[in-house]
């Protein structure tokens, strides 16, 4: 089984890869290709399949880590956070130019 990426490099179990529709990026857990002969390439996370055509070869030491797993977020904490980005509102009688 010979599956390549959008580009025409070949793809192995184990390798990187992003979807080239959203951006995400995972690791090939298992290749297939339909009885129409197109190649498929399922992703660890979001365990997900993906055609030949829409995925690329990703270089594993150009990815950051985004894994939050582990993390856990508190909602109230992060809405109090926001706040401190909210835009100000403008209000009439600031600063008057003469001239």
């Amino acid at each position: 089984m010979n599956i390549k990426d959008a580009r025409g490099k070949t793809i192995e179990i184990g390798f990187y890869i992003r979807y080239t529709g959203t951006g995400t990026i995972g690791k090939v857990v298992d290749l297939k290709t339909d009885e129409e002969d197109i190649g498929w390439a399922k992703m660890e996370e979001p365990n997900l399949w993906y055609s030949e055509n829409v995925i690329e070869i990703v270089d594993e030491d150009n990815i950051k880590d985004k894994d939050f797993k582990d993390k856990k977020f508190n909602v109230d904490e992060l809405k109090e956070r926001n706040r401190d980005f909210e835009e100000p509102s403008l209000t009439s009688g600031g600063a008057e130019g003469g001239g």
